[in-house]
């Protein structure tokens, strides 16, 4: 099997960014595992021509009353517009906290235990279900048990197809795959491709933002993120990139000068905005500081350099996002083709293999189930999708809808909700089956490492708050069509209880009969469940139920060694078994590291505890 990804270098992480020529980064665009190439970026000249939309000179100026790295207007002057703008986010963010009746307040309540409530009905009819229930609860999991298989296989089988999907999509060259598509009706024709039955917009009029927030994050890895950003294959001609600071962060500005000095060449444009850290009604995080970033870049790309707001995607990415050099080129083809293209979200498959030699063993078995478990189920046809972490979505869209909200921890699931709700519930997910690469949680310390990964895991389970505004939104929205609602507000509240619920259900049940059984041998009695009321054949029928689930979790683990980058020169040979052990501790590192973040981020939904958002450490 040849190489698909290969292991950043150390100068990625530390060093200066060094220059190749054009048609070497043009060869490693087509392997699968270029996300994980050494960056090559190389340093450029002179702004592109499309960069002088706006008169008034070349040079990148920070602006006070915006806030962001503009280029200076013909005529400098106070936009009201911004201070309008100002006042109706502020509203926007506190507007749901006025005016609210007792009974919504309560029934907002309700929703809030509701996740929580559901969780421990499920754990805790292993205990009263026995003693009462004894048959309907037997049933239920071998049901359940039927279900995980049949889960488990259809994971298996989609994953090996999302591998050869990977690699077949690495090698599409999609400009010449547009020009084929479009050639009969002209690629670049006067009226923009809408003909007969055929509605597509121009390769060249398409522009693409990334946002990416920091907070306190290193020029190291900042540095890794835009380099890789600038060897994608349109990034002099589309890339629009806004680096999304926060105020509290006081050494940001000069970290984004050394930045923009460094690779402020190598893109269409690149912007800096300051996120203000005491704005009334807002949650710090990711999601406030994107809506602040997405709305000043918009007055200044669409509003005053005249980029077509209807013809730009915008991403929503992490501070160690690093792309696959062809994914803006795929996103460029998707968008311009799909006639649904200001209803689509676009999502990647999303591995933690940029730092995965560096995590802890036990921390790479989460690793690893979630991005092989991301691409399982970006490749299931029939199957409820939700845009993770890293996605894109049109500019007209994102604009409809007000942006990102200001009040929520969770932006990803959150933001597609939003737009689902508000727009009739046409908002849909498609793939883009090239590698996202994110770091996996490394902090300063390896003890500390488990602690971060653990706060991490909470944060991402949080997303449990989405239920109650998603139940919310389901009944203020009776024009949507009932059984399209109910299987997205369904799917998100299965996926939060079962996540905190599923390891109780299946690993836990098994390792309480694995030890009622071998405490016979050592005279003790160990037996979870009453025993004289549970049937003798539950054990060995669930057993069999679930012996089939051992095929494609060794699909797994090989597809998952063959997808990692290469390892390190400076890894040490004798630890190369510990890839193989470490899974031999997956049922606890999943209980830890799953199933309890998921309980705890729901008990403190349930008790009215809200979380703050917390950047992760990654040394």
């Amino acid at each position: 099997m040849d190489d698909l990804f290969s292991y950043q270098a150390d100068d990625v992480h530390g060093g200066t960014t060094p220059a190749i020529p054009k048609h070497r980064r043009q060869k490693t665009a087509s392997s699968f595992r270029a996300v994980w190439e050494p960056v090559t970026a190389s340093r450029f000249g002179d702004l592109p021509e499309a960069y002088h939309h706006a008169a008034g000179g070349t040079a990148l100026l920070r602006s006070a009353d915006a806030q962001v790295a503009v280029l200076p207007p013909p005529h400098p002057a106070l936009d009201i517009a911004d201070i309008a703008q100002d006042v109706a986010d502020v509203a926007a963010a506190v507007k749901q906290r006025v005016h609210v009746t007792t009974w919504e307040r309560l029934f907002t309540r309700g929703l809030e235990i509701m996740p929580f409530a559901l969780a421990a009905l499920l754990i805790s009819t292993l205990v009263w279900g026995a003693y009462f229930l004894p048959i309907p609860l037997v049933v239920m999991l071998l049901g359940f048990d039927v279900y995980w298989a049949w889960r488990s296989l259809n994971m298996g089988i989609h994953t090996i197809r999302g591998y050869r999907a990977m690699k077949a999509t690495a090698l599409i060259d999609w400009r010449r795959r547009f020009e084929v598509e479009t050639l009969p009706y002209g690629p670049f024709a006067a009226d923009n491709g809408r003909r007969g039955d055929r509605d597509f917009i121009a390769w060249d009029d398409v522009h693409h933002m990334i946002i990416i927030p920091t907070y306190k994050e290193s020029v190291e890895k900042l540095r890794a993120t835009l380099g890789k950003l600038a060897e994608s294959e349109v990034a002099r001609e589309k890339l629009l990139v806004v680096v999304a600071m926060e105020e509290p962060d006081t050494d940001a500005p000069r970290r984004f000068e050394i930045l923009q000095s460094e690779f402020g060449h190598s893109f269409l444009a690149m912007i800096g905005t300051t996120h203000p850290g005491d704005i009334a009604g807002e949650v710090r995080g990711k999601s406030s500081n994107e809506a602040w970033a997405a709305k000043k870049a918009k007055r200044l790309f669409c509003d005053q350099m005249g980029y077509n707001l209807d013809h730009m995607t915008v991403t929503s990415c992490d501070a160690d996002t690093l792309f696959h050099p062809r994914y803006f080129s795929a996103l460029t083809y998707y968008f311009a083709t799909n006639p649904k293209r200001y209803r689509t979200f676009w999502q990647g498959p999303i591995f933690y293999y940029n730092n995965v030699w560096d995590v802890p063993a036990p921390l790479r078995i989460q690793n690893s189930l979630g991005g092989i478990n991301h691409l399982a189920k970006l490749m299931r046809k029939y199957t409820v999708l939700f845009p993770q972490s890293t996605y894109s979505l049109s500019m007209r869209m994102c604009h409809d809808v007000g942006y990102w909200d200001v009040d929520v921890v969770p932006e990803d699931w959150h933001m597609f909700l939003k737009c689902f709700f508000e727009l009739g519930g046409e908002p849909d997910v498609q793939p883009i089956l090239l590698p996202v690469g994110n770091d996996g949680v490394r902090a300063v310390s390896y003890k500390r490492t488990f602690w971060e990964h653990y706060q991490q895991a909470r944060r991402h389970a949080w997303g449990c708050s989405d239920i109650p505004y998603a139940i919310k939104q389901f009944i203020a929205h009776p024009e949507i069509p009932f059984l399209r609602k109910l299987r997205r507000t369904w799917s998100l509240t299965e996926n939060h209880v079962l996540w905190s619920a599923q390891w109780f259900l299946i690993t836990g049940v098994a390792a309480n009969m694995s030890a009622g059984g071998w405490s016979g041998w050592v005279g003790l009695n160990l037996h979870p469940f009453a025993q004289h009321n549970i049937p003798t054949w539950f054990i060995t029928t669930s057993h069999w139920i679930l012996m089939p689930c051992m095929i494609p979790l060794i699909m797994m683990i090989i597809l998952d060694m063959m997808m990692r980058p290469e390892r390190p020169k400076r890894w040490k040979v004798w630890l190369y078994p510990v890839q193989f052990i470490q899974w031999t501790l997956m049922a606890p590192i999943t209980l830890f590291f799953t199933a309890m973040p998921a309980l705890d981020a729901q008990v403190r939904l349930a008790l009215g505890r809200r979380l703050e958002y917390k950047v992760t450490e990654k040394a």
